[in-house]
């Protein structure tokens, strides 16, 4: 490998070459243009394809697909089996990277969804932070920068270059199924201000942060993996809250923004989602100025193919006025799939109905940002970073994000803190219990009562008797809007004796407006429920402030700072 990397550089080092005659000060801008005017228009095509593939290793069939589709991205995803730990990412990557210079082209993105919280495809061997709404709850922005800076650190040494992160979406609906927790919260300024600490860290770091999804994708109740969501407010309302963090970002000097496969008739009455419409990424290009990379949701999710099917939407986004389009791993598709979308957009520029000048911007746009990003240069794991994964000083930062989220809501009873003489129960789901470890480190004295997520009249009757006489109980709430089952069992064991955690919606507490004792934590990662351990004892104060509204109960802002 050694040997290979060697030649591999040689190859690099030729770029490199190929721009260090002109000025020391020559313009990312300037090396792009040169090797642009070098590519061909099947090189030009690849660089604007992004897609997944299976395999925690490069197989001789993606090795052909970056040889011959001249790919200039893949997407990393534990579920199509590339991740399984840090040290296989890094040489898979450092295969992928190899495979792409031994055929004489350009260095690829190498991305990946790790936004922390919910959504995180590397989950050992890395720093876990609990999540934006965990970040909200903090509301700090130095806490914001510094979960940046170490996110970053770790992707670069494996050799992530780009990931789809911070969600700048304003979830100002509790009833939306896929943003959520994944959302700093409900305020706009919030939402701006801690989006905007993502960026200098991450640059520092080498790593193209992605802002999403643009237009907004907060108020929704439909899953875009699954249907074409419409957000129905009129243009004063987006510029006041869906836009208005977009706009920050974009101020701020973000990279790159991801778009949102959601219909906003006030900015293209014509039906066709963000991704597909011109008017709207004009408005993002045009209008508010942004002039990086403009990338795609996956082009295999539900709003998209079930409406216009893979290969025909491409080209109709990329016409629209996207960079590069994005191919995940969704339901129902496969990496060979690209091959087709490939010749698909290659036979629309040789038509003519994808015109050069266009190809040529986004192309430009796609080397601008690896030049300036260094991934023309050295797309390689750093290495020396690598000790750096999970060091204590990382998980520092992660720890301190959780205590000072948790947000002690409701405390009627003065159950909290917890007496340390007696055990305590605590009701939680058994497809759940490897996220209870943690809490059963931190608090030996508890006595697990497992009960299934959707449970049983039979399963309810058994908590409640096996619970019933404990001075106190714990119980924790997971999204109760969508698990009425949980919520059943949670109505039956209510009581004065109860504290409901809960381990991802704090909008849970809606559901249960009688409860007495409620904490909210955003997260069901270890260092929130180690943080809740600390709380719940008494060690630590709480310190958190809801990031949004709790409609009827308690306005964004509210938190107790005492027990």
């Amino acid at each position: 490998m050694q040997v290979i990397r060697f030649f591999i550089a040689l190859v690099f080092l030729f770029y490199s070459t190929l721009f260090s005659g002109c000025s020391s000060d020559q313009s990312s801008t300037d090396r792009a243009e040169t090797l642009l005017n070098r590519m061909s228009v099947e090189e030009k095509v690849g660089q604007v394809m992004m897609g997944f593939f299976r395999g925690p290793t490069l197989s001789q069939e993606q090795e052909k697909r970056i040889r011959e589709l001249h790919l200039g991205g893949v997407i990393l995803y534990g579920s199509s089996g590339n991740i399984s730990n840090t040290g296989q990412v890094a040489a898979l990557i450092e295969s992928i990277q190899s495979a792409a210079g031994a055929a004489g082209g350009v260095p690829l993105f190498v991305s990946i969804d790790q936004e922390g919280g919910l959504v995180a495809r590397l989950t050992e061997g890395v720093t876990l932070f609990g999540g934006n709404m965990l970040l909200g709850a903090a509301g700090s922005e130095t806490l914001a920068a510094g979960s940046a800076a170490v996110t970053a650190r770790e992707l670069r040494s494996l050799g992530i270059t780009m990931n789809f992160a911070p969600v700048v979406d304003v979830n100002s609906n509790p009833a939306n199924p896929i943003i959520g927790i994944r959302s700093f919260g409900s305020s706009p300024a919030d939402v701006a201000r801690l989006g905007m600490a993502h960026i200098a860290p991450y640059r520092e770091s080498g790593v193209v942060c992605v802002a999403k999804h643009f237009p907004g994708h907060g108020d929704t109740d439909v899953d875009s993996h699954i249907g074409l969501p419409i957000v129905k407010h009129d243009r004063a309302r987006l510029e006041a809250v869906e836009l208005y963090p977009f706009r920050a970002m974009v101020r701020g000097g973000i990279p790159a923004v991801m778009t949102a496969h959601v219909e906003v008739p006030a900015l293209d009455p014509t039906g066709l989602p963000a991704t597909l419409s011109a008017p709207i990424l004009s408005l993002l290009r045009n209008e508010i100025g942004f002039s990086g990379l403009i990338i795609t949701d996956s082009m295999g999710m539900g709003a998209i193919v079930k409406g216009w099917g893979i290969e025909e939407a491409s080209i109709l986004s990329f016409l629209a006025g996207t960079d590069i389009l994005l191919f995940g791993a969704d339901t129902g598709h496969e990496p060979a799939e690209q091959d087709g979308i490939y010749q698909a957009l290659l036979s629309a520029v040789k038509s003519g109905r994808i015109s050069t000048k266009r190809l040529d911007e986004s192309v430009r746009r796609i080397l601008v940002a690896k030049q300036s990003y260094g991934v023309l240069d050295d797309p390689f794991p750093i290495k020396s970073w690598q000790a750096s994964l999970a060091s204590a000083e990382h998980l520092a930062v992660a720890r301190e994000v959780a205590v000072g989220g948790i947000t002690l809501v409701r405390n009627d009873k003065g159950l909290l803190p917890l007496a340390s003489a007696s055990p305590v129960p605590v009701v939680w789901p058994t497809e759940m219990i490897k996220y209870l470890q943690p809490l059963l480190a931190e608090l030996p004295g508890l006595i697990p009562c497992l009960v299934p997520l959707q449970p049983t009249a039979d399963d309810i009757a058994q908590a409640v008797n096996s619970i019933k006489g404990a001075p106190v109980v714990l119980a924790v709430s997971y999204n109760l809007d969508r698990n009425t089952g949980w919520l059943n069992l949670l109505k039956a064991i209510n009581g004065d004796n109860v504290v409901v955690i809960a381990v991802r919606s704090p909008y849970d507490l809606i559901q249960l407006p009688e409860t007495s004792t409620y904490v909210a934590i955003y997260s069901d990662r270890p260092v929130a429920l180690q943080a809740v351990a600390e709380l719940l004892t008494g060690r630590i104060m709480p310190r958190g402030r809801l990031p949004v509204e709790l409609p009827g109960l308690y306005s964004r802002g509210w938190g107790m700072s005492t027990f």
